[in-house]
């Protein structure tokens, strides 16, 4: 994969040389052999075109198309900057004090740096963003890239969700590690407010298994503790949080959002994204008048999502069968999860959310977002998030949303707990383990075969594993929230026909 010396426009930027000795290598999903596949101008939104061998009693029958809103304009250029740059997380960690915090907070603080980013930013990793206060101290702050960039291949893709991350240990525990620092700075201020909102979000929001994410679980954690009118922070929640809340989930990949009509699995956030954007990065945003501010940003941020190009296959591809694929393709998926054929005028995404019931997929997120906490909408909807995005959590009803499938392959593991490891499972529920691991986390070491991280079946899950044996390694589907059933529409196909569409899925 070969890299540019600087930023890209279109596909997230791409790196030249690490000040640190650092992986840089950052690629757009453009670069070594991933170009862009191409998209035609009716990729998004709308009722499937009439195709011959579509069942019209298929589950997109029982579906509901999200109509989508197009964006704000905006410049993609900026708005990686902005991404790399400013604050719109405004605490963190001062300077002076992050390298002896880095190694103690493990995953969290990690990661490759960019050496084209300009000053002490090309010293940091890429998920975090070096700010100068006001009086002049400095403040190295978490950025989106903490979750949405990862390895793959040996190359850092800007956009992908991250699935070697490790939130299995409770991150205020870990920055009591760190060496306090008095608060007669602005950076100071920074850091004790956030270890303050850590007390609160870090034990509230442990994940069971390395490579799950608890972003879903955070924003929660963040609404309760806000008062929707003024965002002020408030120590007591409004309403308590279970205490067996588990929500993991897998951050999809940015290059999807030029399609989609709402941001989450669930249906959630629609229209305008940039309600739920801004929130999820909330951890100390404090007033009416900072959110404000941080929502003009996101129009540049969005313009750089939805700028960022697919990558591409990058070995060969067996043309006879992806074209036998594209064939069950379009008789058994096309209905959901929309047409890829870039030669296609009838090329198009529908945005297809599927009954709950139906799709069969874990429930814990729908269930949660649309019964125990569905309060939180009223809260969005009443806050100054609210007057930008729409929620919709059970409208027309709970379900879940067919995701877009460009590079698909590229973004094991799958479903929206990350709960399967590779595509071919996808397509034969059947044969999904109960309880595996990852064999390692090389992102080099990729199943091109079967279209995903490789993995070891285990005949025991998390509260079986020895006293020696790292539990938080093992993904057990028996946990709640962690179900790897549902979707069984491909159990209809034969072996044949499967190893097909896993063909045909590299060519989009």
């Amino acid at each position: 994969m070969a890299c540019s010396d600087g930023p890209t426009v279109g596909g997230g930027g791409s790196g030249g040389s690490s000040a640190t000795g650092g992986s840089d290598e950052a690629v757009d999903s453009t670069a070594a052999g991933m170009d862009s596949t191409g998209a035609g101008d009716s990729e998004t939104g709308g009722d499937a075109p009439p195709q011959s061998c579509i069942d019209p009693a298929g589950p997109w029958s029982q579906g509901y198309s999200i109509p989508r809103q197009e964006p704000l304009p905006g410049d993609p250029v900026i708005g990686l900057e902005t991404l790399l740059t400013e604050d719109y997380v405004s605490c963190g960690i001062p300077w002076e004090l992050f390298p002896i915090a880095q190694p103690l907070l493990g995953t969290f603080a990690d990661g490759p740096s960019l050496g084209w980013r300009e000053g002490k930013n090309a010293l940091v990793p890429v998920g975090w963003n070096v700010l100068e206060l006001q009086d002049g101290s400095e403040l190295v702050a978490p950025n989106c890239f903490n979750c949405h960039s990862a390895e793959f291949n040996g190359e850092l893709v800007l956009g992908l969700g991250r699935h070697d991350a490790d939130f299995t240990s409770d991150l205020y525990s870990l920055m009591q590690l760190v060496p306090p620092l008095p608060a007669f700075t602005d950076a100071g201020e920074a850091f004790n407010k956030f270890i303050q909102r850590y007390a609160v979000a870090g034990p509230a929001s442990i994940m069971l298994t390395t490579g799950t994410n608890p972003a879903i679980e955070f924003a929660f954690i963040l609404l309760s503790h806000r008062d929707p009118y003024t965002l002020e922070w408030l120590d007591e929640p409004i309403q308590e949080l279970p205490d067996d809340m588990m929500i993991p989930s897998d951050p999809p990949p940015w290059w999807h959002a030029r399609k989609k009509a709402s941001q989450f699995a669930n249906g959630m956030s629609r229209g305008d994204h940039r309600g739920t954007m801004i929130l999820a990065s909330s951890l100390c945003t404090d007033t009416v008048a900072e959110a404000a501010v941080i929502l003009d940003y996101f129009v540049d941020v969005v313009a750089y999502l939805e700028s960022i190009e697919p990558p591409q296959y990058p070995y060969p591809i067996d043309a006879e069968l992806a074209t036998a694929g594209a064939e069950v393709f379009e008789c058994h998926c096309e209905g959901c999860h929309g047409s890829y054929d870039a030669n296609d005028e009838h090329e198009f995404y529908p945005n297809m959310l599927i009954p709950l019931d139906l799709i069969g997929t874990d429930p814990v997120f729908a269930a949660y977002g649309a019964g125990e906490f569905n309060y939180l909408e009223e809260w969005f909807e009443s806050s100054f998030f609210g007057t930008v995005t729409e929620l919709g959590v059970t409208e027309p009803f709970v379900g879940y949303v067919a995701p877009p499938l460009d590079s698909v392959w590229a973004s094991a593991p799958y479903f929206h707990n990350a709960s399967v490891p590779t595509l071919d499972l996808v397509l034969d529920s059947n044969a999904r383990p109960t309880y595996w691991k990852r064999v390692d986390f090389d992102s080099t070491n990729y199943d091109w075969d079967a279209l995903g991280w490789p993995y070891e079946e285990l005949d025991h899950g998390q509260d079986q594993a020895g006293p020696l044996e790292p539990r938080n390694l093992i993904y057990d589907t028996t946990k709640p929230g962690h179900g790897n059933g549902g979707h069984d529409f491909g159990d209809v196909l034969t072996p044949q026909e499967r190893a097909a569409v896993l063909e045909y899925l590299k060519t989009i």
